[in-house]
């Protein structure tokens, strides 16, 4: 079975057809209310507004983005794509041959121009075969008609000067034609008239550099799939050809196509799909899907498709582009120039799309990473791993136009007083780890000499509980997870898939695995053109170059091999994902352990993103900067860098609404430089590689290095002579050790064992966000929130209650960009 997908063009407009996909995608609505110059929310609601071409073109191009951006979310990628007129624009932001604000400027100026013509008219036809409509304007001598649309066998529009319009209706009713409405328009669209409208419209084309289309596009006026150096051509005929509707379904059912969704409101092309299933020959046609303000009504199967149904195609479908007769100002509408067109005209009075002088906050970074994540700002809400970035600071991330990462626990998890509370087991996700294992442990035993008796195991229901609620959370409301490498990793990743969400956050230090394999690939196809695709993405933490090369690399062919073997992908899948990178997007965070090879992430930033625009794949790797910006200058630098994005670590954890108590809060906003130090880490911890964790008010990093240098010395515990064991066992550890679990080879246990113990139990929290051991608690903490705090002193943003999301990146964002406006640097304003 082959789907298309279907996007209308005016007439489709319906009350209330945006309801729901404003709130579901905050990110785009935004960057399309920067474009108008107003709310397109309460444009859509306007319905006077709506009478003015000029409002209602760019209001129904981004209903349709919206709904293709919910469609997309929950199934793989159309065979095809087609739009009908106005709709094609729609087609083609979905298909990727163009971003979301650039389709939309070019959509605001199509309307701006078609707007200002007038002196047409158009006639819509029902009942006559487009043959016999010709021979009736042959007999008749209306050489000055053309052929607008042919939406069917017996629909079709005509387009010319308005007075010949009118005669010509009685004309056609005579010669048998079932049905002839005059539309109420200015403007003979599709017609040799718009010549001139084409020719300027054409000027603004020119500015645009369109990219292949990852799916097939099937062109209103060739009826075949449009290539990239030929779409600002077509677009630019399209103005004064016809609309080969009816060719162009021939194409797609000569294809294989057997089913069409419609994307965007109303049902028109449901209900014509539904004739060229009858009408067409070729595979047996499967019925229409709505997809949008329509949706719920079910689809066309059951209506009679004749000529009552083709009477209402005919009042429904976009026959034309131009405007409606209004008054000169109708209130609401977009004023001439708005929506990123600039007021100014050339010399021929074309307008321009040229990118205003100055840089803004939504204009830095790479506007395709903002279009995949659907963002306002280039902006990522991570956290440092602990727990303390939840479904709170998500939503108010998404709220802001920002993309957010979970940390991969529930919120549940802090309040089980018996768990681990969101420290990620080194073996994967806490909530799959060993139940019995080291993490599962509230302490060592109570009693000396006990033998091995632990507290017991921890109640893992509730923090799974909570985890799939996380993850439910993040599937319907658009952002990532966080993904560590270890074996629970491949339960969480089928969690990942079964819930729906489509982003995560890697920390894979050794490279890929096949748990991120896995989810990277599953979904991913080949288009009818053979350009492999991937439908989720995979947002990869790097801090060398070896490590982004791993990342920028297809996987390789014995471990595509396995997991086809194994069921993990299809052979498929399989198969696109040898020519695509494991990353979608890698971020470069300041170097720890042994990636301190001299290089900080600023100086990795554009190694890094050299290496990955030599990459695998159609789709760009974007490459940004993790954990390590905290200014308005750093800000600006890493943009004139070449960053496509930065990701906020430390900052977000310090966000008013995170998992974190007033205390740890309050120490988050007050941390300078010398508040930081290294300490060992359980992660990798034979090897004591360090992390950044705060110092002020915790033992954590003495004690740490204590058990480390322990562990060095000693393999087992046995081995510590027995006054330093009962020191550490006292004062460190908080009771004997003999209840942590004993090798499983020798029954003893290792130094190894309670070095990590001791670092997972530091890092518990309660329900409150409150440290379980206060005395020596872990609070990690990247370069990014000293430098912000120096900055933010005597300001608002001083405050944790001032820091959320939204308020931290649009600060540093708007300041950088002012920055850059300055002079600072010019080719930062954007990137491809």
């Amino acid at each position: 079975m082959s789907v298309v997908w279907a996007f209308p063009g005016q007439g489709s407009q319906r009350k209330d057809m945006g309801v729901g996909l404003f709130d579901r995608h905050p990110g785009v609505v935004a960057r399309a209310d920067a474009v108008l110059g107003r709310s397109v929310r309460e444009l859509s609601a306007d319905h006077e507004a709506l009478r003015d071409t000029r409002a209602l073109q760019p209001v129904l191009y981004t209903i349709s983005a919206l709904t293709y951006l919910d469609l997309a979310a929950r199934g793989p990628q159309p065979d095809f794509m087609i739009g009908h007129s106005l709709g094609e624009y729609s087609a083609l932001y979905a298909s990727g041959a163009v971003d979301f604000e650039t389709g939309l400027r070019l959509v605001v100026a199509r309307a701006e121009i078609m707007g200002g013509t007038s002196g047409g008219g158009m006639l819509a036809v029902v009942g006559l075969d487009v043959d016999r409509l010709r021979e009736v304007l042959r007999r008749e001598g209306a050489d000055d008609i053309d052929l607008a649309n042919h939406n069917s066998p017996v629909q079709s529009v005509l387009s010319g000067p308005e007075e010949s319009i009118r005669e010509l209706a009685p004309v056609l009713r005579r010669a048998g034609a079932g049905k002839c409405v005059l539309l109420h328009i200015s403007v003979a669209a599709h017609s040799r008239y718009m010549a001139e409208a084409a020719r300027r419209l054409g000027a603004v084309l020119d500015t645009v550099t369109f990219r292949e289309p990852r799916v097939p596009v099937v062109s209103n006026v060739t009826a075949r799939p449009h290539r990239a150096d030929e779409i600002a051509t077509r677009l630019r005929e399209h103005m004064c050809q016809g609309v080969r509707w009816w060719e162009s379904l021939a194409h797609l059912v000569d294809h294989g196509v057997t089913d069409l969704v419609e994307v965007g409101p109303g049902n028109v092309l449901t209900k014509l799909w539904a004739v060229a299933r009858a009408e067409l020959p070729g595979p047996t046609a499967g019925v229409g899907t709505l997809v949008g303000a329509d949706a719920g009504a079910g689809t066309e199967a059951e209506v009679e498709v004749g000529a009552a149904a083709e009477a209402e195609v005919e009042a429904e479908t976009e026959v034309s582009e131009a405007s409606r007769e209004v008054p000169a100002a109708v209130p609401g509408a977009v004023p001439p120039g708005a929506g990123g067109v600039t007021p100014a005209e050339g010399p021929t009075g074309t307008p321009s799309l040229a990118r205003p002088g100055r840089p803004t906050a939504e204009r830095l970074g790479a506007a395709r990473f903002r279009e995949r994540y659907g963002l306002r700002l280039a902006w990522v809400a991570s956290g440092t791993g602990d727990g303390a970035v939840g479904e709170e600071v998500c939503r108010a991330a998404r709220e802001a136009g920002l993309a957010a990462f979970a940390d991969s626990v529930g919120p549940s998890a802090f309040a089980d007083p018996t768990g681990p509370a969101g420290f990620a087991d080194p073996r994967g996700p806490s909530d799959f780890a060993d139940p019995t294992g080291p993490a599962a442990r509230t302490g060592p035993a109570a009693a000396p000499d006990a033998g091995r008796v632990p507290d017991g195991p921890r109640t893992a229901e509730a923090p799974a509980e909570a985890l799939v609620q996380a993850v439910t959370a993040a599937a319907r409301h658009g952002w990532g997870i966080g993904l560590r490498a270890g074996p629970g990793a491949d339960r969480l990743v089928t969690l990942l898939l079964d819930r729906g969400v489509r982003h995560v956050e890697a920390d894979h230090p050794y490279g890929p695995d096949a748990a991120l394999v896995r989810f990277r690939f599953t979904g991913a196809r080949r288009t009818p053109a053979g350009t492999p695709v991937a439908r989720r993405h995979v947002l990869a933490r790097v801090s060398g170059l070896d490590q982004a090369a791993a990342f920028l690399r297809p996987p390789s062919p014995d471990l595509l091999a396995e997991l086809v073997r194994t069921g993990g992908l299809s052979a498929q899948e399989a198969d696109a994902a040898r020519e695509l990178p494991v990353a979608s997007d890698l971020a470069v965070q300041a170097p720890a352990g042994w990636h301190a090879d001299g290089a900080d992430a600023y100086q990795l930033l554009p190694s890094v993103a050299a290496l990955a625009a030599r990459g695998p794949g159609p789709e760009p790797v974007h490459v940004g900067l993790r954990g390590v910006v905290g200014t308005p200058e750093q800000a600006a630098t890493a943009f004139a860098l070449g960053a496509a994005f930065l990701v906020s670590t430390s900052l977000t954890t310090c966000a008013p609404n995170a998992r974190l108590s007033a205390q740890l809060g309050r120490t988050l906003t007050e941390v300078t430089d010398d508040d930081l130090t290294w300490a060992p880490t359980e992660r990798y911890a034979t090897l004591g590689v360090p992390a950044r964790v705060v110092r002020r008010g915790t033992l954590f990093p003495a004690r740490a290095h204590l058990l480390h240098r322990l562990l060095r010395a000693h393999r087992f515990l046995a081995e510590v002579p027995a006054a330093r064991r009962r020191h550490i066992e006292e004062e460190v550890l908080g009771g004997p050790a003999a209840g942590l679990p004993p090798g499983a080879l020798d029954g003893r246990v290792r130094t190894t064992d309670v070095f990590r113990w001791y670092v997972r139990e530091t890092a518990r929290r309660t329900g409150a966000g409150d440290p379980v051991r206060p005395l020596d608690h872990q609070l990690p903490c990247d370069p990014e929130l000293t430098h912000f705090n120096r900055a933010a002193l005597g300001t608002e943003l001083a405050a944790r209650q001032a820091r959320t999301p939204g308020a931290v990146a649009g600060h540093l964002l708007t300041k950088a960009a002012e920055l850059l406006a300055a002079g600072v640097v010019s080719r930062a304003e954007m990137r491809p």
